[in-house]
């Protein structure tokens, strides 16, 4: 019996574990639901609470995952999704990247789609260190402004 005792309590114990997943939207203020109903009508999206900032929006179209973020306030905050296509990238954010990083590779590729404009960003690796960088829609590199979000 004494054998049993000890996982029987880590399922419960995980199963008391806090979760920010919303199993509908009727658990979204309604600014929120309508912010994101505004951007994207018809589409009904995962929701995760984010303490730091509000609600994260998930859902897949077309074959692409995308992330959308809203604050409290229904605010849009931003968009991202992941690609595996270099021509959605300015060519000149890849050129930038091999010459400061030539041994380092390309792992992912986002787009973030923010109201401070469009962002690309870019995760290289080599020998276990992993780098994320930034740039703007004019290929410039900048810190990431959403790394406190």
């Amino acid at each position: 019996m004494k054998k049993l005792a000890l996982p029987a309590l880590i399922v419960i114990l995980s199963a008391c574990e806090p979760s920010n997943t919303l199993e509908n939207a009727q658990n979204i203020p309604d600014n929120v639901q309508t912010a994101f109903n505004q951007r994207h009508p018809g589409i009904s999206p995962t929701w995760e609470v984010q303490p730091s900032y509000g609600y994260e929006a998930t859902f897949s179209e077309n074959g692409i995952e995308y992330e959308v973020e809203f604050a409290s306030d229904g605010t849009w905050l931003e968009t991202e999704y992941e690609v595996t296509d270099d021509l959605q990238f300015p060519p000149v954010i890849f050129s930038r990247v091999q010459q400061k990083y030539p041994d380092y590779t390309i792992t992912k590729r986002e787009i973030e789609l923010t109201p401070q404009g469009t962002f690309y960003e870019l995760e290289v690796e080599r020998g276990g260190t992993e780098i994320e960088l930034y740039f703007n829609d004019r290929a410039i590199e900048v810190p990431n402004s959403n790394e406190d979000i």
